[in-house]
């Protein structure tokens, strides 16, 4: 081919791209725009006088599961084609809601909708349950109503005055538990090597890289954990609903004799376990709660209102902080280091940290944790900046969601005050190391590695395997991080390293058990936590202020259009809770595999905590 025939087939294909990547940009482009025209004039269509209807209903209808803050807005791309993060509802917007409408005279009833509600977790529960019989106590009803209850849906419904079901529905109350998959004998048969680092019997984050089966201080420690949880959900939904607890454990371990006795029809089964009220269709349920707050207008459309809407209407505009703040800040999910959103990332939560203790209008720091744990050290960096924050005389309390376990536990260990919700799962004081080496593997297909070097420590390879010496050392840091741990909460704890070695090795607590044991020091949700910073700092009077970034106006904008319409194709298909229900135990199971990413093969995170939903 001559110079001039491939410069021009070069030309061509240049050319080509060219005219491939402005297509596409403009498609895209002509979709925002599109897209953008329908927002604004779905919102010109709306802002009419619109308010709160007298004596209405409030649906109470959050959405995917609950989480303590929200992941960032999605790019614009993934909005179209719905890529991306899980649905998620702010708890403390729930909250708020229900809050706002005790109070409000405009609010007759609230209705919980929770079919589209994925997960809560126990201690987010018993949250909810707290204000919805505040909501009560106020002289308002309650009104539940789902077709299919989840544990978790029916543990909130049961706080509901009136508790309703679909004819063919069905509430199962399974327990707390479950299975793991073990990959010893798989990564055996690929000839696999898993190096295992750990001090701690009850460290058992790393048997499904080591075993094929539970150990038997893994069975003991999850089950005495299961247990806590199970008396906690059976007590209280017995006591919502005026019933023996015996008739609750019935209800739970002999399910399939009732079940016989009803002809096998599920719902008669849990309506004669007066678990419901009553047994309605869709339109009965309607037409009940159009009893108590009637019609609006002459489209028989329900005088309600859902919680979205209401937040937007009611919800005050946050006030300027005062010189008296005690600053929040939320370490949600995987302990990891550097920037990011979504994870409890080191460096934006030291950054967050390092400015409250350079402003002089904040006087203490609540830290909420939901987070099982990660990278060692990173929690390490996170601790030592909030140290430095309590050496500047802000005290630091630490504030405990569903979980706070291993490296959460680390990062709120040496806190003035620790405040846990009775059911957060936490401990998990160990720590682990795990190095897979592929040596076998490539024996098996005829490809060797060898070499030489001036240190034993040259030629690390996890293709060619770890020598001796290597393996002593990261032993060596594994035992050294292990009392690093231990003294820590000795001395953040005010406890004998002697009692702490007692109630560490990996081990996992519920909050109530926490504060026997004295590594909590008392039990409630972050309002208490709060005051409790504010008399540490001795303020009788203080603000509130969330350590959040603020959105940029592009992400405010996905915000908006994601909050005020409901485009076609971004909606789910209808749920098959059975394969939902799978893909989450894909998800759970393959979880470990992302967490093992720290370049110093040290972790100090709870993997049972992620594995299973409490």
């Amino acid at each position: 081919m001559s110079n001039d025939a491939a410069i021009a087939k070069q030309s061509f294909f240049n050319r080509a791209g060219q005219w491939i990547t402005a297509t596409r940009k403009f498609v895209v482009n002509a979709l925002f725009v599109l897209v953008t025209l329908f927002v604004l004039a779905t919102l010109v269509g709306s802002c009419d006088s619109e308010d709160v209807p007298k004596n209405s209903a409030l649906f109470i209808n959050p959405t995917g599961q609950l989480v303590e803050q929200p992941s960032p807005p999605l790019s614009f791309p993934d909005v179209l084609f719905q890529s991306g993060p899980v649905q998620e509802t702010a708890i403390n917007d729930v909250l708020d809601a229900i809050n706002l409408a005790t109070k409000d005279d405009d609010i007759k009833i609230i209705v919980l909708d929770l079919d589209e509600l994925s997960y809560a977790s126990s201690a987010q529960v018993l949250r909810l349950g707290a204000a919805l019989e505040a909501f009560k106590e106020s002289g308002k009803e309650v009104i539940a109503y789902e077709e299919y209850f989840q544990q978790f849906q029916y543990h909130i419904a049961s706080y509901a005055t009136e508790l309703y079901m679909h004819p063919m529905g069905q509430a199962l109350l399974s327990g707390y538990g479950g299975n793991n998959l073990y990959f010893r004998e798989m990564l055996e048969k690929l000839s696999v090597n898993v190096h295992v680092f750990r001090v701690g019997g009850f460290k058992s984050a790393v048997e499904p890289f080591t075993r094929d089966d539970m150990s038997e201080e893994a069975k003991l420690a999850n089950q005495t954990l299961y247990n806590g949880l199970w008396r906690y959900l059976v007590e209280d939904i017995a006591d919502n609903r005026q019933l023996p607890v015996a008739d609750i454990e019935a209800y739970s371990q002999q399910f399939s004799v009732l079940l016989e006795k009803a002809g096998g029809d599920m719902a008669r089964t849990t309506l004669e376990a007066k678990l419901v009220d009553e047994l309605l269709t869709r339109d009965q349920i309607r037409a009940r709660i159009a009893d108590k707050v009637g019609w609006l207008e002459e489209n028989e459309r329900l005088n309600a209102i859902g919680m979205d809407n209401y937040l937007r209407l009611r919800q005050a505009l946050p006030s300027i902080p005062g010189d008296n703040q005690i600053a929040v800040l939320v370490a949600q999910g995987t302990i990891m280091e550097g920037e990011g959103a979504g994870v409890a990332a080191a460096d934006t939560l030291v950054r967050k940290i390092r400015n409250a203790r350079n402003n002089d209008q904040i006087k203490g720091l609540v830290l909420r944790v939901d987070s099982p744990g990660g990278s060692a050290f990173a929690s390490e960096l996170i601790r030592q900046e909030l140290e430095l924050l309590q050496i500047a005389g802000k005290p630091v309390v630490a504030s405990f969601g569903s979980v706070a376990a291993s490296g959460g536990y680390w990062i709120s260990a040496t806190a003035d005050a620790i405040v846990s919700e009775p059911t957060t799962i936490t401990g998990s004081i160990g720590i682990f190391g795990v190095v897979p080496s592929f040596e076998n593997a490539l024996d098996r297909l005829g490809i060797h590695s060898d070499g030489t070097g001036t240190t034993p420590l040259t030629s690390i390879d996890p293709l060619a395997g770890l020598n001796d010496e290597f393996k002593s050392i990261l032993q060596s840091n594994i035992e050294f991080g292990y009392r690093q741990f231990t003294d820590l909460v000795a001395r953040g704890r005010n406890m004998e390293p002697e009692a702490v070695e007692a109630i560490a090795q990996g081990r996992v607590w519920q909050g109530d058990k926490a504060l026997e044991l004295g590594l909590v020091d008392a039990l409630g949700d972050t309002q208490v936590a709060i005051e409790k910073a504010a008399e540490l700092a001795e303020l009788s009077d203080w603000s509130v202020r969330y350590l959040e970034d603020p959105l940029n106006p592009r992400d405010e904008f996905i915000r908006q259009l994601m909050e005020s319409v409901e485009l076609d194709l971004v909606q789910q298909s209808p749920k098959n809770r059975l394969l939902s229900q799978a893909a989450d135990l894909l998800e759970q199971t393959f979880a470990p595999l992302g967490y093992l990413s720290d370049p110093r093969q040290t972790y100090v995170v709870c993997l049972e905590c992620t594995a299973g939903k409490f």
